[in-house]
């Protein structure tokens, strides 16, 4: 293969491999600011314009409806067919499951990704955060009809009777090695391996791939010319 014809096809999968990375990079920003691209609907004021994560319905009084979204908590008392959004102490950000005490309708749980669990006792106007004894992701949360809290994370299952908190570890895998690495990799790709600099470092690193491929395709003109 001739040097002219080496450049020509180097040039080609450049520019393939730049669409590619300003796709990544856009999408990136875009999941970042989402409620700054899509800023939910001035008409409704329910959380059909968020993007939905969880909800429950009360054993007792099915009419009563909790919703969970990635900004906040609505309620529901007609089934439905209209909601209201719930005060957290918190910004209620990636409300991951949500849930009511199965012998108190007014009694409410909303778990959060990064802010941890909250209840309230009067259906939503007052909230404390429960003490959980972990700093692990919390992939699955439960009540049972005693009022007893099961939280499933990757240590194992954590169960709350009568405020005390125990744990039934998980059994040790012959992977964990694989699955400690793959979450290590989700973390370095969404950015919360860095905290709360994690959302400015993914914007820095989406807006330096845009600014690499808009002067290379600036060079690479420059030269063919």
């Amino acid at each position: 293969m001739t040097t002219k014809k080496l450049r020509s096809l180097h040039r080609q999968i450049g520019l393939a491999a730049s669409l590619w990375l300003v796709i990544a990079a856009l999408t990136t920003l875009v999941l970042n600011h989402r409620k700054l691209f899509f800023p939910p609907s001035a008409q409704s004021n329910g959380p059909y314009g968020q993007y939905l994560l969880s909800h429950a319905i009360c054993a007792s009084q099915p009419e009563l409806v909790l919703v969970g979204t990635d900004a906040g908590v609505f309620t529901s008392e007609n089934g439905g067919k209209s909601f209201i959004q719930v005060t957290l102490p918190v910004e209620a950000s990636q409300v991951v499951a949500v849930a009511f005490h199965p012998n108190e309708p007014s009694h409410y749980y909303a778990v959060l990704r990064q802010k941890g669990i909250f209840s309230s006792l009067d259906s939503g106007k007052l909230w404390t955060k429960i003490n959980f004894p972990s700093q692990a992701p919390i992939q699955s949360f439960h009540v049972g009809f005693d009022g007893t809290i099961s939280v499933l994370t990757n240590e194992g299952l954590h169960r709350r009777v009568q405020e005390n908190w125990s744990l039934i570890p998980a059994v040790a895998r012959t992977d964990s090695s694989q699955r400690d690495f793959l979450r290590i990799a989700y973390n370095l790709h969404d950015g919360t391996a860095w905290g709360p600099l994690g959302l400015w470092i993914t914007d820095l690193l989406s807006l330096s791939i845009l600014g690499l491929v808009c002067s290379g395709v600036v060079l690479w003109k420059r030269q063919a010319a």
